[in-house]
Parts: structure tokens; C-alpha cells; sequence
């Protein structure tokens, strides 16, 4: 429950990612929409179905500062439904590092909002790893994502998306939707 009315746009996207959920196929799906559109809205309803279906889901996020915000977000939202959440970045300490990367390989925890240290992670279940702000992220992080495209949904968020990925995008490599309301 968001506490507000979703915009057609996002009740459109929604949508389009829950279809691609149930098609059979791996989405590999672009969201571009200006900040404050409802981005990280969607993303919620995206990792909220991972979850409810008994999967893992993991938001990645360039800056700590970011990851910060999403953590915030994701843990209020999901607090209600007694979901746990966890964020791991640079300061995250050595003991709670060691738990939270335990719980993501053991399937303990479903979902963690982390910088580019969640591309190092053991997920016992993935399904579902959100890239924030994907065109800040480097060519070697790009591939690793690369390496779980055929067994997990890729959504990746973006203000701006860079000429790179809104090609792939419309050349239908990518799935692209916009927020544009």
C-alpha cells in the first residue's frame, strides 16, 4: 500500500513486469522516468512478487547515499508484511557484512539493497536484481550482471539512460518502459 493513487504510467509498467514475470522468458527491462516519477514504486511492486512467490531480490545502487534512500524506502514499505530487509555497503560493519551475506547464501534473507558489493553475492534463490542508475555502473559490473541475465529478471532504473542502453532498449535487446507522468 503506497498511501497514494499509481499514475497510469505506473500502473501500465507495473503491469509490464508482472507479465514478464509469468512468460517463461527472463526480462531484461529498462525503466527511464525523471527523479521523483516512481521508479523505486515500481521496483517495490517487482520485488514484493519475487518475495511473495519465495525468491530473493536484490536492488544495487552506485552510491551509498542511494542505497541509504532505497533502504530506508524498501524497509518501511516492507516492515508491515514482516519482510526483512538489509542494506550492505561500506559501512556496513565486518560482523553484520558476514551475517547478511550468510543469510543472502543459506536463503535466509530475501532481499538486500546494496552498492557494487552485491555483485559479489551468493543468492541461494535470485530472481530479481534492480540496478539503479544502471549507466553509472562499469563495463566489469555490466558483465557480471551479464552472467545471471539467463536465470534471473534484470530491471534496470534510469534519469537518464545513455545512448548505449536506450539502443539496446528500442532495438528490443531490452524490454523499455518509460514514467513519464
Amino acid at each position: 500500500d503506497a498511501g497514494f493513487i499509481y499514475t497510469d504510467d505506473q500502473q501500465k509498467v507495473v503491469s509490464q513486469i508482472l507479465e514478464d514475470f509469468s512468460s517463461g522468458k527472463m526480462m531484461d527491462r529498462l525503466l527511464s522516468g525523471d527523479v521523483g516519477f516512481g521508479k523505486t514504486e515500481v521496483a517495490m511492486n517487482a520485488i514484493f512478487a519475487t518475495v511473495q512467490s519465495g525468491y530473493q531480490a536484490i536492488l544495487i545502487a552506485p552510491t551509498t547515499l542511494l542505497c541509504s534512500q532505497h533502504f530506508k524506502s524498501l524497509s518501511a514499505r516492507f516492515a508491515k508484511y514482516d519482510i526483512r530487509v538489509e542494506q550492505l555497503d561500506r559501512f556496513t560493519s565486518a560482523k553484520q557484512k558476514s551475517v547478511i551475506i550468510e543469510d543472502l547464501k543459506s536463503g535466509k534473507l530475501q532481499i538486500c539493497v546494496g552498492t557494487h558489493s552485491l555483485f559479489d553475492v551468493e543468492l541461494k534463490n535470485p530472481a530479481l536484481v534492480i540496478l539503479d542508475e544502471e549507466h553509472k555502473f562499469g563495463v566489469k559490473q555490466k558483465e557480471k550482471l551479464k552472467n545471471l541475465r539467463e536465470n534471473v529478471h534484470i530491471l534496470s532504473m534510469s534519469a537518464t539512460p545513455i545512448p548505449r542502453s536506450l539502443n539496446m532498449a528500442l532495438s528490443s535487446i531490452k524490454q523499455y518502459s518509460q514514467l513519464l507522468t
